[in-house]
């Protein structure tokens, strides 16, 4: 039994800014309803709340918090379960810089990256314009990472709950442009990814990102 808290928080198993928050929900063994996205029955209720209109979306008695990263300190702030961050300022100040990486310089040209996937309407100069994008802002967060098993220090925290959806879609996204072993020229994140996937949490929403992308692919 996980830790009550009467929370719901709109989600869609296939994006990594969901799955950045449930990593936060498993790792703290929260019990939190999680309502998938797209579903008509959710429609109007969803739009009401999210005038954005985007995933995630947590919702707290009358506590509305909408976007990744607010939600994930959301939840640190509410002091539940066990902290994903850390003790020491130099160290909080890393895992900050981790996650702006992630969000600002890596997504955002895989993003781009993504709605490219299929090739009969591929645009070639914006691939390999967001691909050399991408590729820098990989150089410069693997500049950051240790190689360790942990993002940050020996424990998780919310630099874990960013980084592993995206490497994962960095993995995956890779071979669909030709690039076989994506990881393989960023040594210290591909020891990361392999060291970080032990953690239940970061398994249980690898595991729930392969089955979504999976199901995505086969429709």
């Amino acid at each position: 039994m996980g830790i009550k808290t009467g929370m719901k928080m709109y989600s869609s198993q296939l994006s990594p800014f969901a799955s950045r928050c449930r990593m936060a929900v498993y790792a703290k063994d929260l019990e939190v309803e999680f309502l998938d996205m797209p579903d008509p029955d959710l429609e109007e209720e969803f739009s009401r709340l999210a005038p954005m209109h985007k995933v995630p979306l947590l919702v707290d008695g009358d506590v509305i918090v909408p976007e990744s990263e607010t939600i994930c300190e959301y939840l640190e702030d509410k002091g539940l379960g066990v902290s994903l961050r850390p003790k020491d300022a130099a160290s909080i100040a890393r895992m900050r810089a981790l996650c702006r990486i992630g969000d600002l310089y890596v997504m955002e040209p895989m993003g781009e990256l993504f709605s490219q996937i299929n090739p009969a309407g591929r645009d070639a100069k914006l691939v390999a314009r967001e691909m050399a994008e991408l590729q820098k802002a990989m150089g410069w967060l693997e500049a950051y990472l240790t190689g360790g098993e942990h993002a940050v220090g020996n424990s998780l925290t919310l630099a874990d709950c960013e980084l592993v959806p995206i490497l994962f879609f960095f993995d995956q996204i890779g071979p669909m442009f030709g690039h076989v072993n994506p990881l393989g020229d960023y040594p210290k994140a591909e020891a990361y990814y392999k060291g970080i996937a032990k953690e239940p949490a970061a398994a249980k929403v690898l595991a729930e990102l392969d089955s979504a992308l999976r199901r995505m692919m086969a429709g």
